[in-house]
């Protein structure tokens, strides 16, 4: 039986005639409180009712374990909707009211990419790569407005950020800018509030690229997850250095809302840093800040947490929700109009506020 999608929730199937799987759950992640995610034995398979969870889309896969206790995590065979990620494929349901962005049926001319190696200066050991994009039109020699992104190729290849990027610009919603798909060479360590990183970023990686390319104004940084905490950190302890930023579900982990994260590699590192910031009487720069985080992602607290710090540290920002979890396409979806607005606020053609 076919995994079939209702405006209530989904019923999901997995064939075992011949009784190999001891046991079969449900693996996604959406914020508590979950659903018993356990399958239910049949006479032909396992069954599943998926009552449906405060967003429109879920990526999810599908965990077996046999008698010997062995287990395999794995697509949904009877759902052919996939999605790709940087761990794998993972199957995806899509419920009554999801929209995929129009814009990804615009026009979006391919543009010129160029790599470059950004220095790292004292504390890293390895230098910044990064992959800038320049739309169609644009010359070498013509200054424009630069957006810099963490986890650059990822965003681009699973969340069409240069397909977006090219496709406002083709349409005039956003003046031509190039975009800066930095790549982290050891993300779990540079995007966990390492003040390292920060200042290589800021201090050494962004002046060279300023160097190397003309552009209009302070760049915009965004970033995903791990990659808008490193983010916000970097404009944190070197202000000034961006014109805006752009956030989307930043991994703002405190013990109050994430213990269950203490697992992941600097979470003490990471739950100080945003400490700090929560504490602060005020932000150390007035750029703008945009935030954007799913309905059903387990960051949830912790973003309208960061998002009320922010305000009453003089930096007037709302956590804009998108119906999903803790994904690519996600981050995709709040592309527009949340980044448009921040990026056509500060390139009206004066280059930045």
């Amino acid at each position: 039986m076919a995994a079939r999608v209702e405006d209530a929730g989904a019923t999901l199937s997995v064939p075992d005639a011949n009784g190999r799987w001891e046991s079969v759950t449900l693996a996604y992640h959406l914020r508590p409180p979950y659903p018993d995610l356990s399958f239910a034995r049949t006479d032909h398979g396992w069954t599943y009712w998926l009552p449906r969870p405060d967003v429109d889309r879920v990526e999810y896969l599908i965990e077996c374990r046999d008698r010997a206790g062995d287990t395999t995590r794995t697509v949904d065979e009877t759902n052919p909707r996939r999605v790709p990620g940087v761990f794998g494929q993972a199957s995806v349901l899509e419920f009554l009211g999801y929209l995929v962005p129009y814009w990804l049926r615009w026009q979006a001319p391919t543009g010129e990419r160029a790599a470059m190696s950004l220095p790292h200066g004292r504390g890293l050991r390895r230098d910044l790569p990064v992959e800038l994009f320049s739309p169609d039109g644009l010359a070498e020699d013509e200054a424009a407005p630069l957006l810099l992104v963490h986890d650059g190729p990822e965003m681009d290849r699973f969340a069409a950020l240069t397909h977006y990027c090219a496709a406002m610009v083709a349409a005039g919603v956003l003046r031509p800018h190039r975009v800066g798909l930095l790549e982290p060479r050891d993300r779990d360590a540079w995007y966990s509030a390492s003040p390292a990183y920060a200042r290589s970023l800021a201090h050494h990686a962004v002046p060279a690229i300023l160097d190397s390319v003309p552009t209009i104004g302070r760049p915009v940084l965004a970033g995903a997850s791990l990659g808008a905490l490193a983010a916000l950190h970097a404009e944190w302890t070197s202000p000034g250095t961006f014109a805006g930023l752009f956030l989307a579900s930043g991994s703002f982990f405190q013990m109050r809302y994430d213990s269950h994260e203490q697992h992941v590699g600097r979470f003490f590192r990471i739950s100080s840093a945003v400490e700090r910031i929560l504490d602060a009487p005020a932000a150390p720069s007035n750029i703008p800040i945009a935030m954007v985080c799913g309905t059903g992602e387990e960051n949830w607290e912790n973003n309208q947490a960061m998002a009320a710090a922010l305000r009453r540290a003089g930096r007037p920002v709302d956590v804009v929700p998108f119906r999903d979890g803790h994904t690519w396409v996600g981050w995709r979806d709040a592309l527009h109009p949340t980044l448009t607005g921040l990026l056509a606020r500060l390139w009206d053609g004066s280059g930045e506020h």
